[in-house]
């Protein structure tokens, strides 16, 4: 008789693999997702909710021009997307949450160069907005 228990056990890895974001349907995934999970926030959905309003489709093409911009690097998006937020009375929590979101969002559906990218970017232009509106706010 075969002694089982000296052999090892393989187990089957659960986890699906994620492709990284390589196309403009992978950042309408993202902005999708994302900006859902947005509007269910308890602290900056209200915020979204608030100003968008009956807008959330126009944002969404806005925003997949940008990121398609930023991580793409194919040019889609101009424009200057800071000053709109400037009276939306915006604080470090509020980026800290968005930050936060949409990290969750990358590493839920994508893995890969350009989904570090996303996260990377997305921290720095939190950063950047936050440190512009504060710039703003003393003005």
């Amino acid at each position: 008789m075969i002694d089982t228990d000296k052999f090892m056990k393989f187990e089957v890895d659960s986890r699906i693999m994620k492709n990284d974001l390589v196309n403009t349907r992978d950042i309408e995934l993202l902005v999708d997702q994302f900006y859902a999970a947005v509007q269910r926030d308890n602290l900056i959905g209200p915020i979204f909710n608030a100003h968008l309003k009956d807008r959330w489709l126009s944002h969404h093409q806005i925003l997949y021009r940008f990121w398609t911009t930023v991580l793409l690097r194919r040019p889609s998006y101009a424009g200057n997307p800071v000053p709109i937020h400037f009276h939306m009375n915006l604080s470090e929590s509020h980026f800290n949450r968005w930050l936060d979101l949409w990290c969750q969002t990358v590493d839920r559906q994508f893995e890969g160069l350009i989904a570090e990218r996303a996260k990377h970017r997305g921290k720095t232009i939190a950063d950047s907005f936050l440190i512009r509106i504060k710039q703003q706010a003393k003005i």
